[in-house]
């Protein structure tokens, strides 16, 4: 009897609609691959190009498994997929992207070193561009170890889903993508298996994928459905994420506190407010905790510039909250009462005391007003007095 993790079967699933343009290179870098114990299925999801993808599909014979059904979306031709196949690992493959020839045997020799069930095997791509010019892009792997923190925070190069090596049993308990997620059905199956089903994300430091760019892809075409929905998405994430798995990061490596300033201005400035809302925040928090200067120059800065008025605002009554009182949402390390009952020990403790007396009071708009009319009268006075 051969060892449990001897040689798994792999299911490549390939959804596609209108794909004929890319989808036979696709197929050739499945049915390439280093790796034997392989099923190729193409699952052609209601394809209305007048049989131009079906054509190609079946042009392939036995040596894939061809299915067509009604157009669903691409979750719905994963599932439709996962559903068909007959191995015990699933990898999905986008019909306009292109596996390096080692992919599947590199991770399946990953997963079995690990020798458990409950792992998904990751890897890093390169962007392909449509002028032939290839760029990698690599997985910051201090954040990778806090998979949750890495799903939510990384804006740039995140987790990219032909990369994957799953589980089928995975697919099955979770239910699979959610047909009712056009565009982050990714995201939100790879937070489900993490956080609810406890599956490991183990990164394999390879560029074992080509993502090819270019102006037809959904990501492309519904930017702006991507946008709500992503931020949506990274937002419920980050709200759900308990503040002592950020303060463990932040104390684990210093570049984390850069990487994290990063990817929080990057979501700033691509409009994903509600997500740059909840960074700032747990970057706030860790200010406020060990750094009370930069606390006060961050918060009276990025306040201001970085979010939105419901999110500047949900931040100005969460941080009244922690200026005042300590408590089981807010544990903060010092004696807080016993902090404000002593005096400021310099002029620069007395202005930030009252800075903050201020936010707590009248909120950031009424402070700054009152900051302005006082730096006003003490202009007008100095004048006077020469």
């Amino acid at each position: 009897m051969k060892p449990k993790y001897s040689n798994p079967k792999v299911s490549i699933v390939i959804p596609v609609y209108n794909g004929s343009n890319f989808l036979s290179e696709a197929i050739e870098s499945a049915l390439a691959q280093s790796y034997r114990n392989i099923e190729v299925i193409v699952v052609n999801d209601g394809s209305t190009d007048g049989g131009a993808t079906e054509k190609i599909a079946r042009s392939y014979g036995d040596r894939i498994r061809y299915f067509h059904k009604g157009n669903g979306g691409v979750s719905s031709a994963l599932n439709f997929g996962v559903k068909k196949m007959t191995g015990s690992y699933f990898s999905w493959l986008s019909h306009d992207d292109l596996y390096e020839k080692t992919k599947i045997e590199d991770q399946v020799d990953l997963i079995k070193s690990l020798r458990a069930d409950k792992n998904i095997a990751v890897c890093n791509v390169r962007a392909m561009f449509e002028s032939g010019i290839k760029k990698q892009g690599l997985i910051d792997k201090k954040t990778f170890m806090f998979f949750e923190i890495f799903l939510a925070i990384s804006a740039d190069i995140g987790l990219n889903g032909c990369t994957l090596l799953i589980p089928k049993k995975a697919l099955v308990e979770s239910g699979g993508f959610d047909v009712n997620l056009p565009v982050t059905q990714d995201y939100d199956l790879w937070y489900r298996l993490s956080h609810k089903y406890e599956y490991k994300f183990v990164l394999l430091e390879k560029n074992l994928v080509l993502y090819r760019r270019h102006d037809e892809q959904d990501s492309v075409k519904k930017q702006q459905l991507l946008l709500e929905a992503a931020d949506d998405l990274h937002y419920e994430i980050l709200n759900n994420i308990d503040y002592r798995q950020f303060e463990e990061y932040f104390r684990t490596d210093k570049a984390n506190v850069r990487y994290t300033w990063d990817n929080y201005s990057l979501y700033k400035a691509r409009g994903y407010k509600r997500t740059a809302s909840m960074i700032l925040k747990n970057m706030l928090r860790y200010c406020y905790e060990n750094d009370r200067d930069k606390f006060y120059k961050v918060f009276s800065s990025e306040i201001e510039t970085g979010v939105g008025a419901k999110d500047r605002q949900e931040i100005v009554q969460e941080y009244d909250k922690l200026l005042k009182s300590g408590t089981n949402n807010y544990p903060i390390k010092e004696d807080l009462a016993a902090h404000e009952s002593r005096p400021p020990k310099t002029r620069i403790h007395r202005v930030a005391r009252r800075f903050g007396e201020s936010l707590s009071r009248d909120g950031v708009y009424l402070t700054g007003e009152k900051v302005v009319r006082r730096v006003y009268k003490k202009a007008r006075k100095g004048r006077r007095q020469r």
